[in-house]
């Protein structure tokens, strides 16, 4: 079954808009001032915009497989802006544990889009080796970056579970979906 090429943009714009309405509710529910989060809310807002352009453009092949990662970007530029402070006046009604897994699944799956022709031209193995480099090099970063950030702190234990869970989770359904929904690569 042959899909086209915009076919993943919309998929992707769905996403960010999905996780700007989803982190609305969250604000709402664990109390914080929408003011706390209106930056990351912008970014999401930003990422679904442009892969809505992504999708439009993408119909007359004018874009490269540069645009691939502008997702992984905006979507790093999110978990950034999240980490950028501690929220003293939220009120979790659960473990904000479960946030790291659905963060960096996300963040894993526009890394594996991004590497898709690393997996066609090198293999599972360095698409692989690529992937999980680059999703922990990047929880690592912002791990490293919340011990300057007043009220948070680093720990090792998000890295080595919870990001590399969603990370592992993300790998595997984009492998699971590209054999069984793609007749070839959606970043071809």
């Amino acid at each position: 079954m042959e899909i086209r090429r915009n076919t993943s943009w919309g998929w992707i714009c769905l996403l960010f808009a999905a996780q700007a309405i989803g982190s609305l509710g969250i604000a709402r529910l664990f109390q914080l001032d929408l003011r706390d989060i209106v930056i990351p809310i912008m970014i999401l807002s930003a990422g679904a915009i442009v892969s809505a352009i992504f999708r439009v453009v993408s119909e007359s092949n004018r874009l490269g497989k540069w645009q691939w990662w502008v997702p992984a970007m905006i979507y790093a530029l999110f978990i950034f802006s999240l980490s950028n402070r501690a929220y003293p006046d939220a009120q979790p009604v659960f473990s904000t544990k479960i946030f790291h897994p659905i963060e960096y699944f996300v963040l894993g799956a526009f890394i594996c889009l991004a590497l898709l022709p690393a997996l066609r031209e090198k293999g599972l193995a360095a698409f692989s080796a690529r992937v999980f480099l680059l999703g922990v090099l990047f929880g690592a970063s912002d791990e490293l970056h919340q011990a300057f950030i007043p009220g948070r702190g680093p720990k090792l234990t998000d890295v080595l579970f919870w990001d590399l869970m969603g990370i592992s989770l993300a790998w595997a359904a984009i492998l699971i979906a590209r054999r069984f929904f793609y007749a070839s690569d959606p970043s071809e």
